[in-house]
């Protein structure tokens, strides 16, 4: 099934909780990947499971509640892609919804992440793609630096700002690979927290934090906290956020928080990527505020149409999973610290 062309469903939660992104991708044999993208999807967060995954990142007790829901929630998805689509799905790679992500104790859990998917679906399902490169002294992240190199090689580097902000670097990526890789800083994860508070799921547009003042000391506080000293392999997780990074925001009003903390990751993009042709996808390159203030600052920013700026990592986990089944490598170690090229993932099949 795998060595002709298959039909691969990627599904894509990510740290900024704004839903589920499901792209069916066609791959074909060969070693420049042929691919297309054949149908894309968003699946708004149920609620109640919304509330459930918040309240999982301070109770570890109920990891095995948000596994089920997260899993059923999946099985939903799925289906409704199946139903709706044209085209058959022959392989569902699948992330899950990261909940805890500690490298250093080498844990990093993911919910949803369950065999019985593959059985309730009558498909083969990959999933659980960080754990390995974490136990063999990995970061488990970032992956999307493969596909990258993959599927998005032409330019010097690939942005994508999601909860958080990663990025790949290449002289371009497709002819050099990718040289170093990692998360730069928060994004969408602290941003769409201030927009709750103003009664929205985010900021459109960046326009409250066009409307914000700028608080210089919060933001020298922001520019000099510990991670930004590192150098890479390194990656940012949810737990990082609530100890090191939320609490300077907060005597801010939201609008001033949005403001400043958008002026915080210019600052930090820009310092990677000043004078760079970027390739930019995620929720965040819809934010016109922030990217007029990296073009502003010397950020060369390219954007795709807008369901190439959605479902990018979703189609990136199709490929993770198309490789993984084919047992090629789709981890690129020298990016995530682990210092070997691996196929990660646990495969079920039904």
């Amino acid at each position: 099934m795998y060595n002709g062309s298959s039909n691969v469903l990627g599904l894509m939660s990510g740290t900024s909780l704004d839903g589920m992104d499901a792209a069916l991708v066609r791959f074909s044999e060969g070693d420049d990947v042929p691919w297309k993208l054949l149908e894309y999807r968003h699946f708004q967060y149920p609620k109640e499971l919304l509330e459930l995954v918040n309240k999982t990142f301070t109770s570890p007790d109920l990891l095995r509640d948000v596994d089920i829901a997260f899993a059923e929630w999946t099985i939903e998805c799925i289906k409704i892609t199946a139903q709706g689509s044209l085209h058959p799905i022959d392989l569902v790679g699948t992330h899950g919804q990261t909940i805890f992500h500690q490298p250093e104790r080498k844990w990093t859990y993911q919910a949803g992440c369950m065999p019985y998917i593959s059985t309730r679906i009558g498909i083969p399902v990959v999933t659980n793609f960080r754990i390995q490169d974490v136990l063999l002294g990995g970061q488990g992240a970032p992956l999307v630096p493969f596909g990258d190199m993959v599927l998005f090689g032409e330019y010097e580097a690939a942005l994508n700002i999601g909860g958080f902000v990663n990025v790949s670097l290449g002289k371009p990526l497709l002819k050099e690979g990718v040289s170093a890789a990692f998360d730069i800083c928060p994004a969408n994860i602290v941003l769409n927290q201030f927009a709750r508070e103003l009664n929205a799921d985010f900021d459109n547009n960046g326009e409250w934090a066009r409307e914000g003042a700028i608080n210089k000391w919060v933001l020298d506080e922001l520019d000099s906290l510990a991670y930004y000293e590192l150098t890479g392999p390194k990656s940012l997780g949810a737990e990082w956020v609530e100890s090191e990074f939320i609490q300077h925001l907060d005597i801010l009003s939201p609008k001033d928080a949005l403001a400043t903390c958008v002026e915080h990751m210019v600052h930090q993009i820009d310092r990677i990527l000043h004078k760079k042709q970027v390739f930019v996808t995620g929720g965040g390159a819809l934010n016109k505020y922030l990217i007029q203030r990296l073009e502003h600052a010397g950020v060369e920013c390219v954007l795709p149409d807008k369901t190439m700026v959605d479902a990018k990592e979703a189609i990136i986990f199709a490929l993770l999973a198309y490789k993984r089944i084919r047992g090629e490598n789709n981890v690129l170690g020298h990016t995530t610290g682990s210092r070997i090229d691996h196929s990660s993932g646990c495969i079920f099949n039904p």
